[in-house]
């Protein structure tokens, strides 16, 4: 259905572009404005025999920016530390964050909670605050209870910063996870900036 809609599509404007007199070439008095708006290349380069390169103003310009908290562990691993970073604004921003979180820390004095190679399966925000987030079976391989127990509530931490979001709930590999990275997560955890 989608093709059929598609070649219709086509068929149209083709049709539209032959009735109105052909694909004939513009007055360019007429699109000078909208070339210095979007920086079209207007053919070659006058100190050299090269074709210029300039993209479009959209392609360029970059995705509005929001800040987050990033909760990461300090040096000695023993308690949370706030790491603001400018993130893109997507529509998918609580994704867009763990990851980060992932990531790790941009600050060479804090350590990442999340062991390296865990992965985001999948983000879930319930209408009545509950984020379920889904990791990859290497969260569990903290190197300490102290790391595991950092790293839940570095994550609860992390999206409770977002309004819509009052605790957190996990999966691993899409399972319940009664434990994760050896702390009892049965129940949903909500964030604590004590730790």
């Amino acid at each position: 259905m989608t093709k059929k809609l598609m070649i219709a599509l086509a068929m149209m404007i083709l049709s539209a572009c032959l009735i109105s007199g052909g694909c004939s070439r513009i007055d360019d008095s007429k699109v000078d404005s909208w070339k210095d708006m979007f920086k079209i290349p207007t053919g070659r380069d006058k100190d050299t025999d090269e074709k210029t390169i300039d993209f479009p103003t959209l392609v360029n310009s970059r995705a509005e920016q929001v800040m987050v908290k990033l909760y990461f562990m300090d040096d000695q691993a023993q308690q949370l530390v706030v790491e603001e970073r400018s993130i893109d604004k997507v529509t998918g921003i609580a994704r867009q964050t763990v990851n980060e979180l992932i990531k790790g820390p941009s600050n060479p004095e804090l350590q990442a909670v999340i062991p390296a190679g865990t992965q985001l399966l999948d983000i879930n925000i319930k209408p009545d605050g509950l984020c379920i987030v889904d990791l990859s079976r290497e969260v569990n391989q903290v190197s300490s209870p102290q790391q595991g127990e950092l790293m839940v509530q570095a994550i609860a931490n992390t999206m409770g910063q977002f309004t819509t979001v009052e605790e957190v709930s996990f999966l691993v590999e899409g399972e319940n996870a009664n434990v994760l990275g050896g702390v009892v997560v049965a129940l949903p955890v909500q964030a604590d900036s004590s730790l």
